[in-house]
């Protein structure tokens, strides 16, 4: 990622949320047919992928502004899972959840994306890694739930949809095609007798 351009980075962006897709729709195939460990593990990828955007946008913003960007701590968040996990869980809560001003349900789900994300982690390798703990031996086809499985899996289209959300907010392409297709509708309802 060493200075890339801003549209070689929006070019990365498109892909990992391509990828992130795929990732879910293969997570989601795996589900339906009894595969739960590596639907989790599909699952718990597309999002970690999705991590990667804000970090990739964050550059792309500083770019803009013409500061200086720490490409050697930029290519350590982009690889580092836990890095990708913060990012995706506190892009879901700004784009994904909704604000809870009476009970504060938004900053409750936060907290327990954060005190769980250890969790996940976990069970990402429970769903890769035969292993063993002290003499018992743990193997994803037996680790892995369908629940967990399931949980994961609507985790991830959570994730997708935040993102698909802030493409609209945010995404200038994205903007000027709804606009366009908003203007279409208006002069269509406008002609009706």
């Amino acid at each position: 990622m060493n200075e890339l351009t801003i549209d070689e980075l929006h070019q990365l962006r498109l892909r990992i949320f391509d990828n992130a897709e795929s990732l879910y729709k293969e997570a989601l195939m795996l589900l339906e047919n009894g595969y739960f460990a590596r639907a989790y593990l599909l699952a718990y990828f597309s999002c970690e992928e999705l991590g990667k955007i804000p970090i990739v946008v964050g550059v792309i913003g500083r770019h803009l502004k013409s500061e200086a960007v720490d490409w050697k701590k930029t290519m350590k968040r982009f690889r580092d899972h836990k890095a990708k996990v913060e990012s995706d869980d506190f892009h879901q809560y700004v784009f994904g959840i909704e604000l809870d001003l009476l009970r504060d349900s938004d900053l409750k789900w936060l907290e327990e994306a954060k005190s769980t994300s250890a969790d996940r982690v976990d069970r990402k390798n429970n769903s890769t890694y035969v292993d063993f703990v002290g003499r018992k031996i743990v193997s994803p086809l037996k680790e892995i739930t369908m629940e967990h499985a399931k949980e994961m899996v609507e985790r991830a289209f959570s994730s997708l949809r935040a993102h698909w959300h802030a493409e609209c907010l945010t995404n200038p392409i994205v903007k000027t095609a709804n606009t366009a297709v908003q203007g279409t509708l208006r002069d269509k309802a406008a002609q009706r007798p």
